[in-house]
């Protein structure tokens, strides 16, 4: 079966610290210099806007966690600036509880699941010696009846390793009306107990043809596959960089607000009463927040 690939890259990201020397306030001062703007914020837990994408931290009495989807690390790499945020997270100690490589084939899906399935016709599927149930949840295309949809490998199992191989076409348009090419993913999930490293997420190819070649896809021609159950991990250096929220860059990042811009819209139909609501709120909150740094200094 003859097709073009993409190169290996991480599709989700998910690491943890102790909350005693943690990363959060440098991360939450990273997405803040950089505009990203705030979708929630309960529980302890705060979404970020990334183009199409979210980034959730999360702090418990425990751990304090940072999750970023891959739609955010997109972004994160266009802006060129994934790397940064990736050495925030490596500059204290750290646990990557979750990370996925994936590679895109440019290949119609219905024909790899067909290759799948005549590879595992029982449906059991192994990276080592424990055999990982195998879970189809296809249906009918639209355009031509072809049966496509999601194979997975471990699907809501406790494996350290799991894979999941789907028509990304068919989920683009279903999901956002995206037009793509005929595509095939392949994407490989390693939990919290794997031991990955931040090498890992910023050169995911070893990691990925190391468990998927050649039981999912042969490897490229010169791709290095290590043995991964003997290595050894290497430490993480980070590269400094001043993130401190400036003034200057705060009135910019106020000004530019899209809620803030969205509240004024709609408080302006009340008139002064409006304006009244609006700032009588924020003063509440501004107040509460420079108590809270009072405490803390």
């Amino acid at each position: 079966m003859t097709y073009s690939r993409s190169n290996v890259f991480c599709d989700w990201l998910d690491v943890t610290c102790h909350p005693e020397l943690s990363f959060i306030s440098t991360v939450e001062a990273f997405l803040a210099y950089h505009f990203f703007p705030v979708l929630f914020s309960a529980d302890g837990r705060t979404g970020y806007k990334i183009g199409e994408g979210v980034l959730i931290i999360e702090c418990k009495r425990m751990w304090h966690r940072s999750s970023c989807s891959g739609s955010s690390i997109r972004e994160l790499e266009s802006k060129g600036i994934f790397r940064d945020y990736v050495n925030i997270l490596g500059s204290v100690g750290h646990n990557i509880t979750r990370l996925d490589a994936a590679v895109d084939l440019f290949i119609d899906a219905p024909a790899f699941l067909r290759k799948l399935e005549h590879t595992y016709p029982d449906d059991l599927f192994s990276f080592g010696r424990k055999a990982l149930r195998v879970t189809r949840l296809y249906s009918a295309r639209a355009i031509d009846r072809a049966l496509t949809g999601t194979w997975y490998a471990g699907h809501r199992s406790s494996a350290r390793v799991t894979a999941r191989v789907y028509d990304k076409q068919a989920e683009a348009f279903e999901k956002r009306f995206e037009v793509l090419p005929p595509t095939t993913r392949i994407e490989l999930t390693f939990k919290k107990d794997y031991n990955c490293s931040l090498y890992d997420v910023l050169m995911p190819e070893s990691l990925f043809y190391s468990h998927a070649s050649p039981k999912l896809l042969d490897a490229p021609e010169g791709v290095y596959i290590p043995d991964w159950s003997s290595r050894g991990l290497v430490p993480w250096v980070s590269e400094p960089r001043d993130y401190t929220l400036t003034l200057e860059r705060f009135d910019y990042r106020v000004s530019s607000s899209p809620e803030l811009q969205k509240l004024a819209e709609l408080g302006a139909q009340f008139g002064d009463g409006g304006k009244a609501v609006i700032m009588r709120h924020f003063e509440k909150l501004l107040s509460s927040a420079l108590h809270a740094t009072e405490k803390v200094d």
